[in-house]
């Protein structure tokens, strides 16, 4: 896999998001970088559920900017319904912008209509997780479905990585019955991430000087829960 294999260092992750821009312009900026970036993956369609607690705590300590952050979500590649192959669970953990995940593989299953929370259950239990994690998922809840497409970018160095996110679409998940009818686009933004070990950060200057954005603070977890349940009123 890209970038999202199993990493249990910590990494710095910096995001950059152009508002009304296509993609093909964040990505023609980054092919076009002194650095020398070239593509050395395919571009792949990227689904998640995004689980949390029932207080919310993970969106809050996401949003309000806390410096330490949890995320949890199944991950899987390809079409967003039906049958889903080789879906994984992640536990993404930041320290300011330094980021780790911990990984874990799950059996495949199907979203179809009337998916729901008893489903995600069964899929956890189902799977083979240590002890703890299975424990913690017990006290969370599945909140929302996004999906949106993915471009991978090396430098020449093998120092630097860009990913180009667009095309982010959100869908909200009931605890009880999921028809996935309600989607909320944000087609108008491209997150472009630059990701890099510890031991590269004397050399992000001259990475990021080149961008015409300044670094910003996103997250897809956080910009689907204020569309979907602030905006949309689900």
């Amino acid at each position: 896999m890209p970038e999202e294999s199993d990493d249990m260092h910590y990494r710095f992750e910096r995001k950059f998001v152009f508002e009304n821009k296509q993609a093909a312009y964040v990505e023609s900026l980054v092919k076009n970088h002194p650095a020398n970036f070239h593509e050395i993956f395919r571009q792949r369609h990227i689904n998640n559920i995004y689980f949390d607690k029932p207080d919310l705590d993970f969106y809050f300590n996401n949003s309000d900017g806390k410096s330490k952050r949890l995320k949890v979500r199944i991950r899987w590649y390809g079409t967003t319904f039906g049958s889903i192959q080789e879906p994984v669970l992640e536990f993404k953990i930041k320290e300011g912008e330094l980021g780790m995940k911990k990984i874990f593989p799950l059996p495949n299953f199907i979203i179809e209509n009337g998916f729901n929370a008893q489903n995600i259950v069964q899929l956890i239990r189902n799977a083979d997780l240590p002890k703890a994690i299975r424990e913690q998922m017990n006290g969370l809840q599945p909140r929302l479905v996004n999906s949106y497409c993915r471009s991978y970018y090396r430098s020449f160095n093998h120092h630097f990585r860009f990913t180009v996110d667009h095309n982010l679409d959100y869908f909200p998940f009931s605890q009880n019955h999921n028809l996935f009818l309600h989607k909320m686009a944000d087609w108008n933004k491209v997150i472009l991430e630059l990701k890099y070990d510890q031991e590269y950060a004397t050399e992000v200057d001259r990475i990021t000087s080149y961008l015409p954005v300044r670094l910003s603070k996103f997250s897809k977890y956080v910009a689907g829960i204020d569309k979907l349940f602030l905006v949309g009123g689900y």
